[in-house]
């Protein structure tokens, strides 16, 4: 295989590839679409995949986590595999080379409440030419569980191996002012930065609470600071706009969507 230089890290949405307000709904035009971005990008750039829990890890975090840490992160575990396989089944069968990675695997969580990252399992998949998927995930670790975010897992791997960018692929153009399926007005944002950053994250403050993982507030936020840390661009842009999502996966360039830099 040709030598290749940048690690791109892409995240397959939750409301992208799943309709998050039917429990354990997928949104099968979403994976036609991965399956051709893929296709168009594989062997031009080494990729780390991460899909989102969506309507299958949500809606089992919000059932069955208040009362049992057991039932939590039994049905949280069934859910997000369940969703994992379907995506990689549907990719094998398209001819990706994708194959997966349990993320409560390479990711634990110590006595004192912090994370141990194991990334050779990662890294020898990369290098062999395969593309991993991992996700979202409950984490159980002695004193309960932690419900992990794709991010964090993006957080937390690109410590050991650095992406040369992020690209989260999502149901819409990217980042706005107010979610656009609430609110009358949306403006996209189309740059977040150190000038701007402490004003977006006060406009998303309200969307924190609507999702397991804390919605669009804890995703801006924790990949800006990411960002900010390492250095590297994070896309935000719809997966359904191919030829962007290419070229952000490709080239870190967008025609419309929302960038995320220091």
């Amino acid at each position: 295989m040709t030598p290749l230089q940048d690690t791109v890290y892409v995240k397959l949405g939750g409301s992208f590839i799943t309709i998050k307000d039917k429990p354990v709904t997928l949104r099968r035009e979403a994976l036609d679409t991965v399956a051709e971005i893929l296709r168009q990008v594989y062997g031009r750039v080494r990729l780390i995949l991460g899909n989102g829990g969506g309507s299958f890890a949500h809606y089992a975090v919000r059932k069955y986590c208040e009362n049992s840490q057991v039932d939590c992160v039994v049905k949280c575990h069934q859910a997000t595999r369940l969703l994992n396989r379907i995506i990689i089944d549907y990719l094998v069968e398209a001819g990706i080379p994708a194959s997966s990675i349990q993320t409560s695997a390479v990711i634990t969580v110590s006595q004192d409440g912090g994370f141990k990252v194991f990334p050779d399992p990662v890294y020898n998949f990369i290098s062999a030419g395969l593309i991993p998927l991992l996700y979202g995930e409950c984490i159980p670790w002695s004193n309960g569980y932690h419900v992990v975010s794709t991010e964090k897992v993006f957080e937390l791997l690109a410590e050991n191996i650095k992406p040369a960018r992020i690209v989260l692929l999502t149901d819409v153009k990217g980042v706005y002012t107010c979610n656009p399926s609430r609110c009358s007005d949306p403006v996209l944002i189309k740059s977040i930065n150190r000038n701007n950053i402490s004003h977006v994250l006060e406009q998303l403050s309200k969307e924190k609470n609507n999702d397991a993982t804390g919605g669009i507030y804890s995703k801006v936020k924790s990949m800006y600071e990411l960002s900010e840390r390492l250095g590297v661009r994070v896309i935000m842009v719809s997966g359904f706009s191919k030829q962007d999502a290419v070229n952000a996966i490709l080239h870190g360039e967008i025609s419309e969507g929302t960038i995320i830099e220091p």
